[in-house]
């Protein structure tokens, strides 16, 4: 770092000096111009005396803009070398100082849009370092929950000798394998979309896929006796199928989640001009502004209670899915008053 700012300020320190020797450069040929018709007496007219004070002016002129350009250009050069020499190391908390005009806009030009750009980028360079830690947490946790009711059972099966509870223990080590199993293609699926995974679109019915997802879900909604308000206009979409069923699953699932026995879920579909609108309402606990913020990021749960339902998967895949696909979802939602999910697809 010690070696960085002795490079940086040596930088500096040469343009000050090439700008300097220029200024006493033009300062001695005038002098020495002056000097030299003085000494042979040769009478010096009024334009000469207008050469020796533009000459003068020059030199004040000339040390002005010097300080001017190190203070404008060289100055915020050598804070962004600095800035960024602490980036390379890691620390993604620098901020540049960016310069504003009064109504709080930036400035314009060169510098203001760089400085700008730069601190945006460490920004979001910190943001995906506090994501990864996040991340590789999240799941060190998401495994070592069913991993230790899996010991746990088999520890338990190992000493028993009663064939009920033995059963009742193996159910419970299957309910924690599939938990596993659903955890990792969960994980799997994510990394793919992230790494770009090539799309296979094609054309398909919207409306029956949904359908195909509701009755996906009819285990779940049913048990609760969830009653479904359904109305779907028929709609033919060329996208990714595959994915896009994983999207109904993931909000009809989550709506019957959160919605108490006995409640009601609206789904609609509806074509307009140049798009398809899902919707799907649900009068189910809702969420807080902090929650809704953060219902799309891995692992996240907002409400403990159903923690065991899930793994906070499910809404970053739909995000995902639908970000590659270009298209757009919406969330409102109020504490106690339900959520609704709204998905837009261009058509």
């Amino acid at each position: 770092m010690k070696e960085k700012k002795k490079n940086n300020n040596s930088l500096l320190f040469k343009l000050s000096l090439a700008s300097f020797v220029s200024i006493l450069t033009a300062s001695g040929i005038f002098s020495g111009a002056y000097y030299i018709l003085a000494y042979f007496a040769v009478e010096i007219d009024e334009s000469w005396w207008t050469i020796i004070v533009a000459g003068v002016a020059s030199i004040v002129i000339g040390i002005v803009l010097s300080i001017i350009v190190n203070m404008a250009f060289f100055n915020p050069i050598k804070d962004l070398l600095d800035v960024t020499d602490r980036v390379t190391k890691g620390d993604f908390s620098v901020q540049l100082k960016e310069h504003k005009k009064k109504n709080g806009e930036l400035k314009s030009g060169e510098m203001a849009t760089l400085t700008h750009s730069f601190n945006v980028m460490v920004h979001e360079l910190d943001k995906n370092k506090t994501l990864k830690s996040d991340f590789v947490t999240n799941i060190s946790h998401e495994f070592k929950t069913p991993l230790a009711n899996i010991k746990g059972h088999a520890e338990l099966i190992k000493n028993c000798q009663d064939m009920k509870k033995i059963n009742e223990y193996c159910d419970n080590i299957i309910e924690a394998s599939m938990s596993l199993t659903f955890l990792t293609s969960n994980i799997l699926r994510l990394s793919k979309l992230e790494n770009h995974s090539i799309l296979q679109p094609n054309d398909f019915r919207l409306d029956e896929q949904i359908r195909q997802a509701i009755i996906f879900c009819e285990g779940k909604w049913s048990d609760k006796n969830i009653n479904l308000n359904i109305d779907l206009d028929e709609i033919t979409i060329f996208y990714d199928e595959g994915l896009f069923m994983q999207v109904w699953q993931n909000l009809i699932s989550n709506a019957v989640k959160f919605t108490d026995e006995g409640g009601e879920i609206n789904i609609l579909l509806k074509k307009y001009d140049d798009e398809a609108v899902f919707t799907i309402k649900d009068n189910g606990i809702g969420m807080n502004d902090e929650v809704k913020s953060r219902i799309f990021d891995k692992f996240y749960q907002g409400d403990a209670s159903h923690a065991k339902e899930g793994n906070g998967l499910g809404l970053a895949l739909v995000k995902k899915i639908l970000d590659i696909s270009h298209c757009k979802v919406e969330v409102d939602s109020k504490e106690g008053a339900g959520t609704t999910f709204t998905v837009h697809i261009p058509i």
